[in-house]
């Protein structure tokens, strides 16, 4: 093989090295956008893994430019895999509210909100505040300093509310005079 050849494969090698660099880039991307955890670190152990995978295949010359490139491809593909499904996961997550804790109460009458029943969501800039019924939300909405959570919670306006948990979001303004139940 000539020096030019060499030269080649080892700028290949480079390059392939690269962009497996960016995979480390797309895990940390997703770790900072809050996408689900096991997508996020099953996007960085696969290039984790296919990194030192490769490296030992080219240190023990197991692996030459043809098997590089395609460990790579394969890397990638499953990376991009990941990444589109948790997208979607991220995506339907997004659209609905998180249930609620154990022992959440409703701010306007106090009782514990039943997850198995349907409650109602109000999220402000900070919180969120869940209801036991579209009156009580209706009721914290009109006149929302009347309750004690909104001086704890320094509540500043209605960002989006959910009606029903099937239903998921709806997005508002910013004004509580903007919201019609």
């Amino acid at each position: 093989m000539s020096q030019e050849e060499w030269d080649f494969i080892n700028l290949l090698i480079i390059i392939a090295r690269f962009i497996q660099v960016f995979g480390f880039f797309f895990a940390i991307f997703m770790l900072i956008r809050e996408f689900p955890l096991l997508y996020t670190f099953s996007v960085f152990l696969v290039n984790l893994i296919g990194f030192f995978a490769i490296l030992v295949g080219i240190l023990t010359k197991y692996l030459f430019l043809l098997g590089v490139i395609l460990a790579d491809l394969l890397i990638i593909l499953i990376s991009l895999f990941l990444f589109l499904r948790a997208y979607r996961v991220k995506k339907i997550k997004d659209n609905f509210p998180p249930p609620p804790k154990l022992g959440t109460r409703c701010p306007v009458c106090g009782s514990y909100i039943n997850t198995q029943s349907d409650y109602c969501v109000l999220m402000d800039s900070k919180s969120l505040l869940y209801f036991d019924s579209k009156e009580h939300m209706k009721a914290f909405i009109e006149e929302p300093y009347k309750y004690r959570v909104s001086r704890e919670i320094n509540y500043d306006g209605v960002k989006k509310i959910c009606l029903s948990k099937e239903e998921g979001w709806i997005k508002l303004g910013q004004k509580p005079q903007e919201v019609i139940l």
